[in-house]
């Protein structure tokens, strides 16, 4: 019986661990009920037919957005069609009535023919970037207008894209805490089994004070790191939403994939990145205007480099995290209740390898965590736009910021 007992909390960990990082989208209902996003909107009381025409389409696919699953591009068009600071930075650059929808989806025709770079690599260089960023290079750039006017522009450019970013890392850091928090649920009540199994050992004189007081102490402490996971749940889920530029009834209705996507087969290479980030990159774009191409070409190569580094190093954690640390633990757990089924172990050897295996788990839901958030670091350096999210390193420069400042001449 106690054997069978304990194979059970093993397999519960171990359902629960493959669960976790079996990664999948799933589609989930739309929700029930809904409140018009009108008043997130910051507009003039009086609107043309047009204007009037363009917010109606641009809410209506806000109402379909809100009853989908978000991915991380899709949470990147909420935050453009839906957050007030877009309309500030639109305002900046004479495109505050622009249907935002053909800003999200279509290339300028101004831009390349209204065509996307054959080039383009969709895995880092995401459309919705692309498209945005098309839009805005010429207005932002315009030559017409004072330095002081085009430094403006520039910087509600940048803050534009930005933003595509910063609703992306939102996402991911919310889809982390919310995958940490569900195995840890998991967890919990593995655990506890354990811990009421223990207990009943001891009563009849087959588990030691110290088994117990081990078991009991694994329990507690899984009870407490739940409780952190949880408000790091409700935080992150609420960064998502101020950047999505959400409250009230339609922040509840943001829907979030239960975990992450599997990794990718194989990591983006860094062939050509260099070359395209200078040909693409709005910050090169703006040194071109001023007359500073080479200084603007130098940092874009040295950040696209650096983001590249710091991704494919995430990336090789993550798969050996996944392939190899877990599947490790796993097979260590399985021997372990073999030989606790043969005596020749206790039960407190089996609660130590609980521990271990929580812990493997856990370590490889950071790993998956820091490889999405290093993409979308990629993608943002090819871009060109926001601030690099990689640290430097203790000792050395901090080297370029991409849109932290801008030299118009």
């Amino acid at each position: 019986m106690t054997a069978c007992a304990f194979r059970a909390i093993f397999l519960v960990l171990h359902a629960a661990s493959a669960l976790t990082l079996a990664g999948f989208l799933g589609a989930c209902a739309a929700g029930s009920g809904s409140t018009t996003v009108n008043n997130a909107l910051v507009e003039p009381a009086v609107l043309t037919p047009e204007q009037q025409a363009l917010l109606e389409r641009r809410e209506a696919r806000e109402e379909v957005l809100l009853g989908q699953v978000l991915t991380p591009e899709l949470a990147a068009e909420l935050a453009l069609l839906h957050n007030p600071v877009v309309a500030g930075a639109l305002e900046t650059l004479g495109m505050l009535y622009v249907d935002r929808l053909l800003v999200a989806h279509t290339v300028s025709p101004d831009f390349n023919g209204g065509r996307p770079r054959s080039s383009m690599d969709t895995r880092i260089e995401r459309p919705i970037s692309v498209n945005v960023m098309s839009w805005v290079y010429g207005p932002a750039l315009d030559t017409s207008f004072t330095p002081e006017e085009r430094l403006a522009r520039v910087q509600a450019a940048d803050e534009i894209g930005a933003l595509l970013f910063a609703a992306r890392r939102t996402w991911v850091s919310a889809v982390s805490a919310r995958q940490t928090q569900r195995y840890f649920e998991d967890v919990v009540l593995a655990l506890e089994a354990g811990r009421d199994i223990v207990e009943s050992m001891r009563s009849v004189g087959n588990a030691s004070e110290l088994e117990v007081l081990r078991a009991q102490t694994l329990h507690a402490d899984a009870v407490a790191h739940l409780t952190t996971v949880q408000v790091a749940a409700a935080v992150e889920r609420e960064r998502l939403i101020q950047v999505l530029g959400l409250w009230g009834p339609d922040a509840e209705r943001v829907q979030l994939p239960e975990r992450f996507a599997d990794l990718p087969r194989t990591p983006v290479t860094p062939d050509g990145i260099e070359a395209r980030a200078v040909a693409q990159r709005f910050d090169v774009e703006a040194g071109r205007a001023s007359g500073s191409p080479g200084e603007a070409a130098v940092n874009a190569r040295a950040d696209v480099r650096t983001a590249w580094l710091a991704y494919r190093g995430a990336y090789d954690l993550a798969r050996h995290a996944r392939e190899a640390l877990v599947p490790l633990a796993e097979r260590t757990s399985a021997e372990q209740l073999k030989m606790y089924n043969g005596m020749l172990i206790g039960v407190l050897d089996l609660v130590a390898d609980a521990a271990q295996r929580i812990n493997a788990v856990n370590a490889a839901l950071d790993a998956e965590r820091d490889f999405w958030l290093a993409e979308i670091e990629l993608q943002r350096a090819m871009a060109g736009v926001g601030i690099s999210a990689v640290a430097p390193q203790a000792g050395l420069p901090s080297g370029f910021q991409p849109g932290a400042s801008y030299h118009v001449h």
